[in-house]
């Protein structure tokens, strides 16, 4: 889809962000409800929308997008706090997703969510690591390294099966 800013565009742009803020939502309300023994963690579903919005708008369609959800979302579900810790990653995970997206051809979109999925969990413990000073929370990013990993996969794996459907009837071709 071109760069453009038509009124389709903007319309597919701001469905596409209503969908990832509900995602992000209720992913926060169901950890709430469904306590993880690793905190923090959640499936990451959101990241599908920055995935579709990296392989059919553009850089700067998904942070723009992604920086929208995590603030409007930490408005709903943890205030400015949530924000702190979400940006920065939602930043460099897509920036990362990008980056292997255009130099790592041979990868899948599951490699690419992994990747993605494990930046934003490292970026967030370098934030709690930079509020608290405590150094030793860098340890608790080789779990959620693992965690990454499995959630990316996962998501990734969902985001391979529905991308060309939703693409499809959305008219839309891949953005490389």
């Amino acid at each position: 889809m071109q760069n453009k800013l038509t009124p389709r565009r903007i319309a597919l742009l701001s469905a596409l962000l209503a969908v990832s803020l509900v995602l992000s939502v209720v992913e926060t309300m169901l950890g709430t409800l469904i306590p993880l023994p690793i905190p923090g963690v959640k499936l990451g579903l959101a990241n599908i929308i920055s995935m579709f919005l990296l392989s059919y708008f553009s850089l700067p369609a998904a942070l723009t997008v992604g920086i929208l959800r995590s603030f409007a979302a930490s408005l709903f579900t943890g205030g400015f706090g949530m924000f702190l810790y979400s940006a920065p990653g939602v930043l460099l995970s897509i920036l990362a997703m990008f980056a292997a997206l255009k130099t790592l051809k041979a990868l899948s979109i599951v490699g690419i969510s992994m990747i993605g999925a494990c930046i934003h969990n490292v970026a967030q413990v370098g934030v709690a690591v930079l509020t608290t000073g405590e150094t030793q929370l860098f340890y608790y990013a080789f779990i959620l390294l693992i965690v990454g990993a499995v959630s990316g996969t996962i998501t990734g794996a969902v985001a391979r099966t529905a991308f060309p459907k939703a693409a499809s009837a959305l008219k839309l071709h891949t953005s490389k």
